[in-house]
């Protein structure tokens, strides 16, 4: 029963993150570079992915915990900065820009990014479960603490 509901519970914050995504990196009416779009969006996902494992490192002293088998989450997070500034910085991208690209180049690096921000999408969502549990751990043991000073 807490399988089922914990797979719902995963499968329901998906739906949620991909449909806020979807509406909010949607390109202005003025804006209809795909590229950009999926640039832009990518780009912006990966700091907030940055930005969770940050402060999940911060909040529960996580830096070296194990956020993958062989990685600790301050590997990872210094292996995402590393790609980010490689792959999705405002340097590359004005460069990008400025170049004059091929239909079927075009099509292969907006798939590229269609990649990453899939790949993104799911870290962030294994974030938002790492904080969850975390956030249920603390208060079972302030409800535990609780229970032993009333006794």
């Amino acid at each position: 029963m807490e399988i089922t509901i914990g797979v719902l519970a995963l499968i329901l914050i998906i739906a949620i993150i991909a449909f806020e995504y979807r509406l909010f990196s949607k390109p202005k009416e003025e804006e209809t570079d795909p590229l950009e779009a999926q640039f832009k969006a990518t780009q912006k996902l990966s700091e907030e992915v940055q930005l969770d494992i940050e402060n999940y490192i911060l909040k529960a002293n996580a830096a070296d915990q194990l956020l993958f088998k062989d990685m600790t989450f301050s590997n990872y997070l210094a292996h995402m900065r590393k790609t980010h500034n490689e792959n999705l910085s405002e340097s590359l991208y004005e460069r990008l820009s400025s170049l004059e690209l091929t239909q079927s180049n075009t099509v292969f690096i907006i798939k590229s990014l269609e990649f990453q921000f899939s790949a993104l999408l799911q870290m962030k969502t294994k974030m938002e479960l790492i904080n969850e549990r975390y956030s249920t751990k603390l208060a079972l043991i302030k409800s535990q603490n609780r229970t032993l000073r009333q006794t």
